[in-house]
């Protein structure tokens, strides 16, 4: 039982792992200890299992049960699967080009045109 009980205490979302996969495997460790998933303890306990990228954006959404989690979880990381690269972020950035002008990344003569805050001037 004591391997059980530190197991429980270890357990982190695998690499590779889905969140699905590891939901479950949270819920039966859960079961088989007896622990209430309802409580606060196993919600932050949960949260903090899953792989940081998304335990730090599920923490922004204040998440107020399992079921939330889970749910966000596996959405950001159907997100990440689609993503046009390995670490989930967009190929898309704004990199300088020129005075008040920024290219965006990625992308063949595309350029957006700001204003410095309060002027007056036309970039047109």
């Amino acid at each position: 039982m004591q391997k059980v009980v530190m197991d429980w205490y270890n357990f982190r979302q695998g690499k590779g792992q889905s969140v699905q996969n590891y939901t479950q495997e949270f819920r039966r460790r859960a079961l088989v200890l007896g622990v209430n998933l309802s409580s606060q303890d196993t919600l932050l306990k949960n949260i903090g299992g899953l792989h940081s990228y998304l335990r730090h954006t599920i923490l922004m959404f204040n998440p107020t049960n399992f079921d939330e989690v889970c749910v966000q979880a596996t959405h950001l990381e159907e997100r990440g699967k689609h993503s046009p690269n390995e670490k989930g972020e967009s190929s898309l950035e704004f990199v300088e080009k020129g005075k008040g002008k920024f290219k965006v990344k990625g992308k063949k003569n595309v350029l957006l045109k700001w204003k410095k805050k309060n002027s007056h001037e036309n970039t047109d």
